[in-house]
């Protein structure tokens, strides 16, 4: 008898739980404009958001803008945004070619990493294109000015030729070193390598790259020099 009316008492709970959690489905779907669609419509809904809404930035240029116009007056920010873009797009061209050539350090390293995940598959990234570029970083330490731009962008990316729209973003880290007797020649940074051929150099003291023979100190200190990029 008792055991029946355990049954029962817990039918009735199991029951009333389903009808709960319908309800507040049912109310949930009605506030977030999926009322009356199925899984799959919802599942579809989702996906199209996902590929129609760019990836979120985040920088607090205001107050970076003033501490880098302080320090290089004559710097163009604007044009040094557009050369961030433009080495996101080189990248991507990079991977498309599978040939890292003409690259160094970490952006040749980025490029080599993503033709070994995409292996042997023809892979396109057509129509690039930017939602926006700011900067999100700028320090000074050891001789080194870092200056990082974080950038929004879609493409649409056909592996195999199957193709499909990407929203996704990245990071670009330029570098300057302003005082050489303060760098730390272990790093592992562009900065240590020749900006002309690439070749490392031993001490930013010398006086030329004593691979192509470009004029060291000229390079280093008059220049923002692409160091690394990141998709995040």
């Amino acid at each position: 008898m008792y055991f029946l009316i355990g049954v029962c008492i817990f039918i009735v709970f199991v029951v009333g739980c389903y009808i709960f959690i319908k309800i507040k489905i049912r109310m949930l779907l009605n506030k977030t404009g999926f009322s009356g669609m199925n899984l799959k419509d919802i599942i579809e809904q989702a996906r199209l958001e996902d590929e129609n809404t760019p990836k979120s930035i985040s920088g607090i240029e205001r107050i970076i803008l003033r501490q880098i116009k302080k320090d290089f007056p004559d710097l163009n920010i604007n044009q040094l945004k557009r050369d961030s873009e433009k080495v996101i797009v080189d990248c991507f061209n990079a991977i498309e070619d599978k040939n890292s050539t003409g690259l160094k350090g970490k952006l040749k390293s980025f490029v080599e990493d993503m033709i070994r995940d995409y292996k042997d598959k023809d892979v396109h990234f057509n129509e690039i294109s930017f939602h926006n570029t700011v900067v999100s970083d700028y320090k000074k330490e050891g001789g080194i000015v870092t200056l990082v731009f974080v950038s929004a962008f879609q493409y649409y990316l056909v592996v195999d030729g199957k193709d499909k729209k990407v929203q996704d973003r990245a990071k670009v880290e330029y570098i300057y070193v302003f005082d050489e007797s303060k760098v730390n020649t272990s790093q592992n940074v562009l900065g240590i390598h020749c900006p002309n051929c690439g070749s490392p150099i031993t001490s930013l003291g010398e006086k030329k790259c004593s691979y192509c023979g470009s004029a060291v100190k000229e390079l280093f200190g008059k220049v923002f020099v692409c160091n690394d990029i990141v998709r995040y």
